[in-house]
C-alpha cells in the first residue's frame, strides 16, 4: 500500500468520524431542547402553584370573595393585600406567555393554562387589578390578555 492510499483512508475515517459527530451532537440538541421545554413547563408549574397557595388562608379568601362582589367596599389594606396576590398570579402568566412565544411550551399545555388564566381573569377583584396595573406588562402580553374570551367567574 502507498502513501496516497493511507491518506485517502485517513481522510474517509475522518470523514467518517465528523459524520457522527454531527449526528451524536443533532440528538443531544434535540434531548436538552425536550429537556429545556419540560423544566420550563415545570417552573411555570411551580410559580403558579406557589402564587396560587396564598388563596388556601381563609382570610384572604374571604377578601378575594367580598372583593368579586364589591370592590369598592374593601378598606385599602385588603385591597393592598389583593394587588399583592393576584400580581403574582399575573406575572406567571406573563411568563407563560414569553415561555409559549419561544417556543418552550407546548400548544396542549399552553391552551388549557390559557382558559384557566381567562376564568381568574373573569372574577372582578383581577379585572380591577388589571384594570390599575396593566401599565405594568409588556404591550404584547396586554395584548394577549385583553384577547382572551371572558368566561363567566362562578363558584358553586
Amino acid at each position: 500500500m502507498n502513501w496516497d492510499a493511507i491518506g485517502a483512508i485517513g481522510e474517509i475515517v475522518g470523514a467518517a468520524a465528523v459524520v457522527i459527530s454531527l449526528f451524536y451532537l443533532g440528538m443531544q440538541i434535540r434531548v436538552q431542547n425536550r429537556e429545556t421545554r419540560l423544566a420550563a413547563m415545570h417552573e411555570i408549574s411551580t410559580a403558579f402553584r406557589e402564587a396560587y397557595s396564598v388563596f388556601n388562608g381563609s382570610e384572604i379568601a374571604d377578601i378575594f370573595v367580598r372583593g368579586n362582589a364589591d370592590f369598592q367596599s374593601l378598606t385599602d389594606a385588603e385591597k393592598v393585600r389583593l394587588f399583592a396576590m393576584i400580581n403574582p398570579l399575573l406575572k406567571v402568566l406573563e411568563e407563560a406567555f414569553w415561555q409559549h412565544k419561544q417556543g418552550r411550551l407546548d400548544e396542549e399545555l399552553w391552551y388549557p393554562m390559557t382558559r384557566m388564566f381567562s376564568f381568574f381573569l373573569s372574577a372582578g377583584t383581577f379585572q380591577q387589578v388589571w384594570k390599575q396595573r396593566r401599565s405594568h406588562y409588556n404591550d404584547s402580553f396586554q395584548e394577549f390578555v385583553e384577547g382572551l374570551e371572558q368566561t363567566k367567574y362562578e363558584i358553586k
